[in-house]
């Protein structure tokens, strides 16, 4: 049961933002948001697909420096497809993909599974720790316009007077699970390898500097993906260079709450842009545009991973 409800409530979450797209706007502004979409030049659209792909492509051979750090050789092919089949899995099946992709990676590179799961929780800290910074520099450079727009909402200010108290209550919840797995004797040795795994990270050495190279990319190439989106349509030039870095971290931080974001992802970028004039059908436009760019390359990749590695492996 626990597991159905993992994967319907993200769905319904996303059926249930998409119904409240459909509340707050009007039929006139459902048909100008679709013409607004159905005018987008090609060439910026194509543009911000091929930078979301490169970012894609990079972070399957930034996995394989954790690999060879970790002992073991993997393919460029395998690692590159595991991550568009870990994204695809995951607009199918909420938080599905990292199990994908480590059994990919796994049975194709013929590595332990609880090593491949350690290197890509490796990755994961370091892209979350990465998206932080962002949040931190956003948070820097454009104090005021992160305080106007997200801090008027109560929860918000509560995690903020709060800050303390919730990471001293997280470390309690972490020590507690550790101490759990610990006294697990069945699960220590998988632990162990996702240990061992996690600990890549500081048996990169002279790979460190590409490693950190190819992190900085990875996120430039959605960062400037999100941007190119905004020339695509001539109306979203009312929205200012200045609010693209803080919807961008908006969008991102949203992603999590649906399948790849489906329906929130737009309208977390409205709710943001509306707080600083900008009219619900630009927001919603920019929104959509910007989701379905990514989403179509991860389902064209994901498809042909799907079903191209079966067939590599079988001629190997």
């Amino acid at each position: 049961m626990k597991k159905q409800l993992k994967i319907l409530i993200p769905v319904l979450l996303g059926v249930f933002f998409i119904y409240l797209t459909f509340q707050v706007t009007s039929e006139q502004e459902r048909i100008l948001i679709w013409t607004y979409i159905k005018s987008a030049k090609i060439e910026y659209v194509l543009a911000a697909m091929s930078l979301g792909a490169s970012a894609d492509i990079i972070r399957g051979l930034r996995w394989q420096f954790l690999s060879k750090a970790i002992g073991h050789k993997s393919s460029s092919i395998i690692s590159i497809a595991s991550v568009f089949m870990c994204y695809t899995s995951n607009m199918a099946i909420p938080r599905s993909g990292e199990v994908v992709r480590a059994t990919i990676l796994s049975e194709y590179n013929k590595i332990p599974i609880s090593k491949t799961f350690g290197t890509i929780a490796a990755e994961r800290i370091v892209d979350i720790s990465i998206s932080i910074m962002i949040l931190i520099l956003v948070w820097l450079l454009q104090y005021k316009v992160i305080l106007e727009s997200l801090f008027e909402d109560d929860l918000l200010y509560f995690i903020d007077n709060n800050i303390w108290t919730i990471i001293y209550i997280l470390i309690f919840l972490f020590a507690v699970m550790v101490i759990l797995v610990y006294k697990i004797e069945k699960i220590k040795t998988f632990f162990k390898g996702i240990l061992e795994g996690f600990l890549s990270l500081t048996k990169l050495k002279k790979k460190l500097f590409p490693f950190i190279l190819f992190s900085a990319l990875i996120w430039t190439c959605y960062i400037l993906a999100f941007f190119v989106i905004k020339f695509s349509v001539s109306e979203l030039d009312i929205i200012d260079n200045s609010l693209i870095f803080p919807a961008f971290v908006v969008g991102v931080f949203s992603i999590s709450l649906s399948n790849h974001g489906l329906g929130v992802y737009p309208l977390a970028i409205s709710l943001f842009l509306l707080t600083f004039g900008i009219n619900t059908e630009i927001g919603l436009t920019y929104g959509w545009l910007a989701w379905s760019c990514q989403a179509i390359i991860t389902l064209i990749f994901g498809g042909l991973s799907f079903f191209v590695l079966p067939l590599l492996n079988t001629s190997d």
